[in-house]
């Protein structure tokens, strides 16, 4: 007999809907960034490609980062050709799917009123939204987290081995997408499990066990690419010797932290300055605050709200251990990119819809006040901050936050619909103004750093003034910032992963390009055609060769694998220009063989990190320029072309 219909599963449509509006409408027409977009084109060539993660068509280079999260946006393409719609859909259906588990998960631990504050307030999680309509692999992310929090809310609730194995699984899955933020939920899970109701020496062995099991399972892509010989898989990307290892636990690991070695030599590190300098109060600071920062007072407030309330230990110990853990985290590290916060959505909400609702269901008044008060004033405090619109919804929000206390207060008689009501606006008191950025966000799309609120994408701080999309003018969002456009190409200096396209020229490539699903060649290019004329020169000059174009840097690289529907372009010194792949000599020697037929020579470079620094790509460049000779632009249409014959 088919379960009856309730307020619940229309909740559950409610928040499906919504964050499907927050997260995929307009996407279609929205940014990406061309080296993750190329990531994808390029994995979606082959079964090779798409298990090691190539950047490149040819498998030469991988990206930066396990695979996990791009495997879904590759299959994406190879079922339906290439597109920015293509490439987002699956980041913003994985965040839709984390709200619903979301709320799920809370509706278990404390009801239904639970669930529905749980989803909402993920759903309307600023920087979460904004990540969420980028082919940034953020939301991937979440989404493990919120199966591990669904796992591992059951196995401390009911002290069971296979649950507690199945949330270790998550935490392996959660891994392949951000490695070692991933295994920052176990000292959670952990201590968590020791509060659970059986002998220490089972809990310490089921420990040890999962333990050990979602270690292994995290590693196995990493143990599985480390015996597969270099000649027969693409070079490790972001690494000095090849090593996935050193990918993940050095380039990814320690080196956001600072340099293993005085002279950098262990590993190759990378810290995104765009969210201010570390310290205990980065999150607060105008970089984050308005990403992030909305609910975490109150998140922290509920969990001493569910000490207060006697919630099982494993409950807040797991939850409240968390939280801290990711706050420590973030706080810490050298620098990272303004959407990994996004992470802090799972806990944060699991904490405030559990304490919230536990103490309505009790008839205790003083926790869901104090929680609304604290959510008021903070996204008064962080109004402040930023100004503009912020400042007048946020005075909305402590409104409704007066009015959603006086109706608890009040209305313990009323009946069941009028109770629904107050709940509704007590949401609102808790989530008015994150809710507005969250909107805001559709109208200011950006994939290479994506930020909320419709500040400015090249470090999220201040830059918010008004409403309605950005048109330019002092009093505007600053969206989309870009640095003056380069020798030949005019392509932009993005600074972060690839350049970002802005809905119109997204909507132009699609139209053009390659989005076929047959592999047939078809060109685009920037605004003056450039990528479509050497493309097409290169084409007819590299018949027979493993590689129509060289380039330096694969974030160079990507915006012509996308111009191209998948060229082979060789990304000489992968994603920064500073792995050593292909070094000198093996650079000639495929110049000898034919295989390189061309290289567009260092000056064109767009990622902003290559330097003379980066010894292989430097050497290659000087022997480019001394023993190849140079292309006029009247035949190529860029500058700084070379055709390096065989001697």
């Amino acid at each position: 007999m088919p379960r009856r219909w309730t307020l619940w599963h229309s909740t559950l449509v409610a928040l499906g809907i919504g964050s499907a509006a927050l997260t995929v409408w307009g996407s279609w027409a929205g940014s990406r960034s061309d080296y993750y977009a190329a990531i994808a084109l390029s994995m979606s060539r082959s079964w090779s490609n798409f298990f090691f993660g190539a950047m490149d068509p040819a498998g030469t280079v991988t990206l930066d980062k396990i695979p996990g999260s791009y495997w879904v946006p590759a299959l994406f393409v190879k079922l339906f050709g290439f597109s920015t719609f293509a490439v987002v859909l699956p980041n913003a259906l994985a965040a839709v799917a984390a709200v619903l588990l979301v709320a799920v998960t809370a509706r278990r631990l404390a009801g239904p009123v639970a669930g529905g504050i749980a989803g909402a307030l993920v759903a309307t999680t600023p920087i979460l939204v904004a990540v969420a309509r980028s082919n940034q692999p953020e939301t991937f992310f979440v989404l493990g987290l919120a199966l591990t929090a669904w796992a591992a809310l059951r196995a401390v609730q009911q002290a069971s081995f296979g649950w507690l194995m199945l949330a270790g699984a998550f935490i392996a899955l959660a891994f392949q997408s951000y490695m070692l933020e991933a295994w920052a939920v176990w000292p959670a899970l952990a201590a968590a499990y020791l509060f659970t109701r059986q002998s220490l020496g089972r809990r310490i062995r089921h420990l040890l066990i999962a333990g050990l099991t979602s270690a292994a399972l995290s590693v196995a892509w990493i143990a599985i690419v480390s015996l597969v010989p270099p000649g027969s898989r693409p070079y490790i990307g972001s690494t000095l010797h090849n090593s996935p290892w050193e990918m993940v636990f050095g380039y990814n690991g320690l080196g956001r932290f600072g340099q293993a070695t005085a002279d950098g030599t262990a590993y190759n590190s990378f810290t995104p300055p765009y969210s201010g300098q570390a310290g205990v109060l980065r999150l607060f600071n105008t970089q984050l605050a308005g990403q992030i920062g909305w609910l975490i007072p109150a998140g922290l407030l509920a969990v001493a709200i569910l000490i207060v309330l006697h919630v099982p230990a494993r409950v807040w110990v797991f939850l409240g251990t968390w939280l801290v853990t990711f706050i420590a985290m973030f706080s810490l590290v050298a620098g990272m990119h303004q959407f990994y916060t996004a992470a802090l959505s799972v806990p944060v909400a699991l904490l405030i819809g559990t304490a919230f609702s536990r103490a309505v269901r009790r008839g205790m008044l003083w926790p869901p006040i104090a929680l609304l008060v604290t959510a008021s004033l903070t996204a008064l405090g962080i109004a402040a901050i930023y100004g503009g619109y912020s400042v007048a919804v946020a005075l909305v929000q402590a409104a409704l936050a007066l009015v959603a206390i006086t109706g608890l207060a009040v209305g313990r008689a009323w009946p069941h619909a009028a109770r629904i009501v107050v709940t509704v606006v007590a949401l609102a008191g808790l989530t008015l103004t994150p809710a507005v950025w969250s909107v805001v966000t559709i109208a200011h799309p950006s994939s290479s750093n994506p930020v909320a609120g419709g500040v400015s994408d090249s470090s999220g701080g201040l830059g918010l003034r008004r409403l309605g999309p950005a048109t330019g003018g002092p009093q505007q969002p600053l969206v989309a910032a870009r640095a003056p456009a380069g020798p030949g190409f005019g392509m932009p200096d993005d600074g972060a992963a690839g350049a970002t396209h802005d809905s119109a020229g997204a909507q132009a490539r699609d139209g053009r390009s390659g989005a076929s699903r047959s592999g047939t060649r078809s060109f685009t290019g920037s605004s003056d055609g450039s990528y479509a004329a050497l493309l097409q020169y290169v084409e007819k000059g590299s018949t027979g060769a493993r590689y129509e174009l060289a380039v330096f840097t694969a974030q160079t690289a990507a915006g012509l694998i996308i111009a191209s529907n998948g060229a082979s372009i060789l990304p000489i010194g992968g994603f920064s220009g500073g792995d050593p792949v292909p070094t000198l000599d093996a650079f000639t020697a495929m110049v000898q063989a034919g295989d390189i037929p061309y290289v567009l020579a260092a000056g064109n470079t767009r990622g902003g990190f290559f330097s003379s620094t980066s010894t292989t790509s430097t050497q290659i460049s000087e022997w480019v320029t001394t023993n190849c000779v140079q292309v006029p632009s009247s035949q190529s249409g860029v500058q700084g072309l070379y055709r390096c014959a065989p001697r």
